[in-house]
């Protein structure tokens, strides 16, 4: 789709799995596995969408998905699929072609390509020639987090940025629950999820599409109280999520859900009762 300045493609990094049980909280498994089946296992499909951003002189990738930073028992408890470089192959960009990297966020669903290894076991960003724009608060809580989230952060996954690439870090003001980012690529910040999560807002006037991240993951996290046991702030989510929402009904925002397999972007509507849904 055209949203202002920017041709925007919806891509896969590839696609992976958590325990559904996690990925909805406290809402019972036997309403959420009728939106979204588990396997034996108990673990449900993700995927990995990333945002392709081109205006002609810059090419934006929000989020890289799980990278390839994995050991066999790891893919296998996570049932990890990448195909980050076919997808933007098909969409006729090198990774080399990228200036711009935004990341919601570094948990390792997110920012897990930032870097990968070469044939001697050395770390290289994956996109040479990029930025690497992420929230300033994101940025410090990643390299001090607590105890409840400290397993969603690999440093190995960006360790050229703590290193000799750091002067490719943007660190984004993000204090003030909106933040600008480029022209016509705004963010959204939320808290409830993880501290300082971008959530980019690209286009202009009625042309825009926002980015959940991981305060909208699939539709069916679209109701207020359908959320996932991994948010550390969760009646913050709920407060978040409930603004959010309601500026995509009411400015007819396009909603785009990074994790659904089967659903790429909602659109929000006011339903007969009253209440917001996925249209």
């Amino acid at each position: 789709m055209n949203l202002g300045r920017w041709h925007l493609d919806l891509i896969s990094a590839g696609t992976f799995a958590l325990d559904g049980g996690a990925m909805f909280g406290i809402v019972p498994k036997p309403l959420w596995e009728k939106k979204i089946p588990a396997d034996d296992k108990n673990r449900i499909p993700l995927d990995t969408r990333c945002m392709l951003l081109r205006d002609g002189q810059r090419t934006v990738l929000v989020d890289c998905g799980m990278g390839a930073q994995w050991s066999d028992k790891e893919r296998d408890i996570y049932r990890i699929e990448g195909h980050l470089d076919a997808s933007l192959a098909a969409a006729g960009v090198a990774a080399a072609a990228i200036t711009d990297l935004v990341l919601t966020h570094l948990h390792f669903d997110h920012a897990g390509d930032v870097a990968r290894l070469d044939a001697s076991g050395i770390a290289r960003l994956t996109f040479a020639n990029a930025r690497v724009h992420v929230g300033r608060r994101a940025w410090e809580h990643a390299h001090a987090p607590n105890e409840r989230d400290r397993g969603s952060f690999r440093a190995q996954c960006w360790a050229p940025l703590d290193g000799p690439e750091r002067d490719r870090v943007v660190l984004v003001e993000d204090a003030g629950g909106r933040a600008n980012i480029l022209p016509e690529l705004e963010a959204l910040v939320c808290e409830g999820h993880t501290t300082g999560q971008l959530l980019p807002l690209a286009g202009a006037r009625d042309q825009r599409a926002l980015y959940g991240a991981d305060m909208v993951p699939t539709r069916a996290h679209v109701p207020v109280p359908w959320h996932m046991g991994y948010d550390l702030r969760p009646v913050v989510v709920m407060e978040e999520k409930r603004r959010l929402v309601e500026l995509c009904a009411a400015e007819r925002i396009t909603l785009v859900h990074e994790h659904d397999t089967s659903f790429p972007t909602s659109s929000i509507v006011r339903s007969p009762k009253g209440e917001l849904v996925p249209a």
